[in-house]
């Protein structure tokens, strides 16, 4: 296996949403990338600029970011050509390694523009630096940017961000400071395509916690209250665990609190996202947690159950 570290640039349309293509909202105009060995050494890179089709003219905001101009497209490749030359160049077998998701998400809709089909497996793992350098060095939660990582860790720095190749190389380096251990057991799921159909759905049981991705649903309603995505099985037993709280809403998502009578309470979260029809479908997540976190969960509860209280009557 190779781990694949992939960044991409991309432009958008100059002339705003009213001169955009829907189906391509940012078209890619640079490819870097980083071939690791499953030791995390580096053993070859990738880099090539990529001559656009479709916005030939950069952005201002894209003329902020990147350190390319239009003088540098002349005489370079088009997209098909460059993807399937980094095909060749990854190899059998690669594990992609973003920063972030975006980066994906955009090489997909890239592929579908040019009618390409997409080699990607279903379900499509990845490797998120940005969340595994969250798990080793932060709360899991939080966030960085690529130059905050770096700055972090004291990397050199010999490139300047926003370069395609220089992103992935700093990513490169950013996934060789995180334990092999910690990489294997937290990949990610690519959203671009989701479950169809009730076989599709994929469960996923991680390091902590378990997740849950839905076929679509008409709307949040339809979904939460289907009985695949209400259950809450114990991430431990597998057995049903009682639900002590049901799923109650706050906001766009949904929480839940239930209890294993052997491994103790479990806090559900369902997100509900919009897959590329429009139609909803749920992230669904569910971990062990502590007795005082149940509780947080139940005055979370109580207090929306308040506002809503107030809000009805002050409509009365």
């Amino acid at each position: 296996m190779n781990y694949i570290v992939l960044d991409l640039e991309w432009n958008q349309c100059p002339q705003g949403k009213r001169g955009e293509d829907p189906r391509l909202p940012f078209e890619i105009i640079e490819f870097g990338a980083v071939r690791l060995s499953e030791d995390l050494e580096i053993t070859d890179t990738f880099r090539e600029i990529v001559r656009p089709q479709v916005y030939t003219t950069l952005h201002f905001r894209t003329r902020q970011v990147v350190h390319l101009r239009e003088t540098d497209f002349a005489g370079k490749r088009t997209f098909p050509e460059v993807f399937s030359a980094f095909l060749d160049w990854c190899g059998p077998d690669p594990a992609f390694c973003i920063w972030g998701s975006s980066d994906l998400t955009e090489l997909q809709r890239n592929i579908a523009w040019h009618g390409m089909e997409a080699p990607f497996p279903w379900p499509f793992f990845y490797y998120d630096v940005q969340k595994l350098f969250s798990i080793v060095y932060e709360d899991r939660k939080t966030r960085r940017s690529l130059e905050w990582a770096a700055h972090y860790l004291s990397l050199p720095e010999e490139e300047e961000f926003h370069d395609a190749f220089a992103d992935a190389f700093y990513t490169a380096r950013i996934l060789q400071k995180i334990p092999p251990e910690v990489i294997r057991e937290n990949s990610s799921i690519d959203y671009y395509r989701t479950p169809q159909t009730r076989k599709e759905e994929i469960s996923v049981q991680y390091p902590g916690y378990r997740k849950f991705i839905s076929r679509p649903f008409r709307d949040r309603h339809e979904a939460i209250r289907d009985r695949v995505v209400a259950s809450t099985r114990c991430i431990v037993c597998g057995q049903n665990a009682r639900k002590k709280i049901r799923w109650f809403s706050s906001g766009r998502n949904y929480q839940c609190l239930a209890w294993c009578e052997e491994h103790g309470w479990l806090k559900g979260k369902a997100r509900m996202r919009q897959d590329r029809e429009g139609r909803t479908y749920v992230v669904k997540t569910l971990k062990l947690i502590t007795p005082e976190e149940a509780l947080d969960i139940r005055e979370k509860q109580e207090i929306l159950r308040v506002k809503r209280r107030i809000r009805r009557q002050a409509g009365d």
